[in-house]
């Protein structure tokens, strides 16, 4: 069974009232930063602490396990595959129905 990259693994998603915004993320290989936006289908990332001055688009379909007591969200990818996810920019145009 495969998964849909855009969705939630069975188990991982949050709950329908709770934000991840603040929660710490971490790659298999280290930290990634801080996120700063949940969009639901997305989390947008600030990769300051890992590359200084870049913010990274994350799947849901990449998310492992999410920590509340420590406000972390694990993923079960290395760092350098979230380098070819698509750019933060593209965030608006995943969440906006009517790309203008």
């Amino acid at each position: 069974m495969t998964t849909d990259l855009w969705e939630y693994r069975p188990g991982s998603h949050p709950a329908a009232d709770l934000t991840l915004v603040g929660y710490e993320v971490h790659a298999t290989d280290g930290p990634v930063g801080r996120v700063e936006q949940d969009a639901g289908d997305h989390l947008l990332v600030d990769a300051d602490p890992w590359v200084p001055g870049t913010r990274v688009l994350v799947p849901a379909g990449l998310v492992a396990r999410l920590d509340h007591l420590d406000r972390a969200v694990h993923l079960d990818c290395p760092r350098a595959r979230l380098s070819t996810a698509p750019p933060a920019a593209a965030a608006v145009d995943l969440t906006d129905p009517h790309p203008g």
